[in-house]
């Protein structure tokens, strides 16, 4: 039996809006990187790339599963919320049960997939929007992260997470080569494997899936494991960089996760959008926040700006679809 277009196969047209769209968000960041060389000359330094590019990677990692989620016409609100989670149960782990460092890494990566599991598990069984789970899910985690570490900041944690934020390799930091790698993974997932055309298929018609005989709900739930475990990852590398746990860590990144989604044009209708994207808009939401630090605004102005910006990409993003009829549910 020979898959449908649908299922094997990425539309022509939606590769030309995924370029469109990239090459718009593109031409913005290159805008807004030349108004941040004019009005922050610190802003090209050395230095400040390299803090930029370490910042963002954490966004970046999390935002590669938040796609996977997204393009299925789903969403994880939770995901800031098990970044905090993580940092403190490693630390907690670690510093006050006295365990190995691996075998506290092992717990936590394990916690992140139940996680995932029972998010994806009330979406199919009992047809609950994730929306409404997860949003339930950011109060209840970090909640717990609250409760285990006694709302306290939680350290010092063995030195073997170190490395994972301080380390290098041919001057280049390690969480950048873990966000890059993370990246061209998904990229490749995503490209080059059933199982990420499918993703793309479940987003554009779930009903032709199901059809078709792909396992729809093991599909979803998979994306929230997958979001959940890269969380879980970017979790690590605050607490390797802040040498410690705190249930505050992660509060509010599922918005800067999801700007940086929208923005680099995956719809949140699912079915349209790609990796490429998502790291543009990524890097944009970071040069602005990184932009506007430099020249000493507000953090209150980055995120009216960063609400503005996420509000003209869903318009944006609606006005497309509805012009070239990707994205559209039967």
């Amino acid at each position: 039996m020979t898959a449908p277009a649908s299922v094997a196969l990425t539309p022509p047209g939606r590769i030309l809006t995924g370029w469109r769209t990239e090459a718009g968000v593109g031409s913005g960041l290159v805008l807004l990187v030349l108004l941040w060389i004019a009005v922050a000359p610190n802003f090209l330094t050395l230095t400040n790339m390299t803090v930029l590019l370490q910042q963002m990677s954490v966004l970046m990692i999390v935002a590669v599963g938040q796609t996977f989620v997204v393009l299925t016409g789903e969403i994880d609100l939770s995901v800031g919320s098990s970044v905090g989670l993580t940092t403190v149960l490693v630390a907690v782990l670690t510093v006050r049960a006295g365990l190995p460092l691996p075998v506290a890494v092992a717990a936590v990566l394990a916690g992140g997939v139940l996680i995932g599991l029972f998010t994806g598990l009330l979406r199919v069984i009992w047809n609950i929007p994730s929306f409404i789970i997860t949003l339930g899910l950011l109060s209840a985690l970090q909640g717990v992260a609250f409760t285990i570490s006694d709302g306290v900041t939680v350290s010092p944690i063995p030195d073997g997470l170190g490395p994972l934020w301080d380390g290098s390799l041919i001057g280049i930091p390690t969480p950048v080569w873990i966000m890059i790698c993370t990246v061209a993974a998904g990229m490749w997932v995503l490209r080059q494997t059933r199982y990420g055309r499918h993703l793309y298929a479940l987003g554009g018609n779930a009903e032709a899936c199901r059809r078709y005989g792909i396992n729809v709900h093991a599909l979803r739930v998979s994306t929230f494991v997958v979001v959940q475990c890269l969380a879980v990852l970017g979790g690590l590398l605050y607490a390797a960089q802040l040498d410690s746990g705190n249930a505050t860590i992660g509060r509010g990144m599922e918005l800067n996760v999801i700007a940086g989604v929208v923005v680099g044009g995956v719809s949140l209708f699912g079915g349209t959008g790609r990796l490429a994207g998502t790291a543009l808009g990524i890097l944009f939401i970071s040069v602005l926040g990184n932009g506007l630090t430099l020249i000493g605004v507000s953090s209150y102005v980055f995120l009216i700006c960063q609400g503005l910006v996420v509000i003209g990409a869903v318009l944006w993003s609606g006005l497309r679809q509805r012009g070239t009829g990707f994205g559209r549910r039967t």
